[in-house]
């Protein structure tokens, strides 16, 4: 549906446009807490997330319905605020490559128990592997394996050791397989045997993770209570319950914090931080590789397949009033990476505001007054990373007008819209689509750019298409000394940013509104978060 508004009204009422985005609604039923002994977060999606270990919702899916029952082979180091999150042994104790093949992957597993009591192992992993890659399988699932492509799209084979031990074989030098492999998830085979299916493995899932599953009252809540046999014994969850509810409207998720309906709200308005603070709530924010950006169309019928369009757009929009509009929780992106990433490089293109540039390049491309580029977008009314989209965009649409871009919204709810990234522009026909993105999991950030990982095998939405870049990001692959690795990782950046391969806007921070009874949460320089360390108090 088209969304017609305009950057001033915005900028000159930005509480009241951002209380009006969407349609505030109450919660329909509020889960009861045990004399102080359950945690409960508001999440920015519209519905629970998939429990098949292969989350829907995006990365906000993966941090509340996969980090939370189940386990990687390699997980997030998420315990500090001041240092970037590393990677660190999740359910794989140690991993390495063979040095006569560095496309041989050994991973030892460690000594854990899925919560219906059955063992991990490589038995297991394999299984699960099977899953994912094994269309004949049992249980293979097409949705699933779709969903967990990017994760496993590098690998070409895989097979066990030993009962602990399993290998994996790459189709190329792929010295970021670790990342990949941090959001794959593992199911308990045992459970998927006594339910049956994936489906009904869903209304009662088994993982290896911090929580394990009370009930699901899809649309409403999910329990989940601590695992107290969890492998990692300093994660044991200090709340023994955690109640997850399905609030897409912001405005509704801070009306549940403050009448004490929830406990902390995900995503939270930056218009609504001053009033939260001054109530006395806890207002937690920190920096992390998260980028706000539209993905672009490079198809031939998109004007986005012209070089001078792409930069005419990123030129025409002033990201330091964005910020200021956004209460300063965000960053102006001048390149793809945040400052102070490692993978910044040395762009020659800034993403900056230069409106009569952007004018004179769209001359150039034979546009003006006359004949304006004409786009469609797809945004969504939320969503995990979406920050503020509605109000985001109408600012957006509005600069870009002032230049000569006219832009038409369809606005989606935000799973449709991860089921369209998924599908490619080609089949939405749409010249855009604002979804954030990551840029600490490479598989499924920057690396979707590569031109052979077009829809369906991979996440290139736009059919990005430009062999400097495939070339990059092969030699990052090749690299697999980590200082190595980031001077080729830091070219990959510096080579999309002087493409303008995407609309890039601001690094977010992800505040987060805290009710004063919570204590012990870290928020992590990650775009998943521990809450297994939050006490709740009487």
């Amino acid at each position: 549906m088209p969304l017609e508004l305009t950057r001033r009204s915005v900028l000159r009422g930005l509480s009241t446009t951002l209380m009006m985005a969407t349609a505030s609604v109450p919660l329909t039923q509020t889960p009861a807490r045990a004399a102080g002994k359950t945690l409960r977060i508001a999440i920015s999606l519209s519905d629970i997330p998939n429990l098949w270990a292969v989350p829907t919702g995006g990365f906000e899916g993966a941090r509340f319905g996969g980090y939370t029952l189940f386990d990687p082979l390699v997980t997030w180091d998420m315990s500090s605020a001041d240092k970037p999150s590393g990677l660190i042994p999740g359910l794989a104790e140690s991993w390495s490559t063979d040095p006569a093949d560095q496309k041989r992957w050994i991973f030892r597993m460690r000594e854990a128990t899925f919560h219906d009591g059955s063992p991990w192992n490589a038995d297991a992993a394999i299984w699960n592997f099977d899953g994912y890659m094994k269309q004949d399988a049992p249980h293979y699932h097409p949705g699933r394996a779709g969903a967990a492509g990017s994760r496993v799209q590098s690998i070409a084979s895989y097979g066990k050791i030993d009962d602990m031990t399993i290998f994996l074989e790459t189709k190329y030098l792929n010295s970021l397989l670790p990342f990949e492999l941090s959001t794959l998830f593992f199911a308990s085979p045992a459970r998927y045997a006594e339910m049956g299916s994936w489906e009904k493995f869903a209304t009662n899932p088994s993982g290896t993770g911090p929580y394990a599953f009370i009930s699901l009252n899809q649309g409403t809540e999910l329990r989940l209570k601590a695992n107290e046999k969890y492998w990692d014994p300093k994660r044991v969850p200090k709340t023994p319950e955690l109640v997850l509810i399905p609030v897409p409207d912001a405005n509704t998720r801070v009306a549940a914090l403050r009448s004490g309906q929830v406990d902390l709200v995900d995503t939270l308005p930056t218009d609504a931080i001053p009033s939260l603070q001054a109530a006395g709530f806890n207002i937690i924010e920190n920096t992390y590789p998260h980028t706000w950006i539209w993905r672009l169309n490079f198809t031939e019928d998109s004007p986005f397949s012209d070089i001078r369009v792409r930069k005419a757009a990123n030129l025409a929009i002033d990201r330091d009033a964005i910020v200021e509009f956004l209460g300063g929780h965000a960053t102006a992106a001048k390149a793809f990476s945040e400052p102070g990433s490692p993978w910044y490089g040395n762009p020659e293109f800034e993403f900056k505001y230069d409106p009569e540039a952007a004018r004179a390049l769209l001359a150039e491309a034979g546009y003006g007054p006359d004949k304006p580029v004409e786009l469609t977008v797809v945004i969504s009314s939320s969503g995990g990373g979406q920050m503020v989209p509605l109000s985001m965009n109408e600012v957006i649409q509005d600069y870009l007008g002032e230049v000569g871009i006219k832009v038409t919204y369809d606005v989606r709810d935000f799973a449709t819209m991860i089921t369209m990234l998924r599908q490619g522009s080609r089949e939405s026909g749409a010249d855009g689509l604002n979804v954030a993105m990551t840029m600490q999991e490479p598989a499924t950030g920057v690396v979707s750019f590569t031109s052979t990982l077009a829809p369906p095998a991979g996440g290139n939405w736009g059919y990005y298409d430009n062999p400097e870049f495939d070339a990059a990001i092969t030699a990052a692959r090749a690299a697999f000394d980590p200082a190595q690795r980031d001077k080729a990782m830091s070219r990959v950046m510096e080579i999309v940013t002087n493409d303008a391969a995407a609309l890039v806007v601001v690094h977010d921070t992800n505040p987060r509104a805290l009710s004063p009874k919570l204590k012990g949460f870290v928020q992590a320089k990650n775009w998943y978060q521990d809450f297994t360390p939050i006490e709740v108090l009487d």
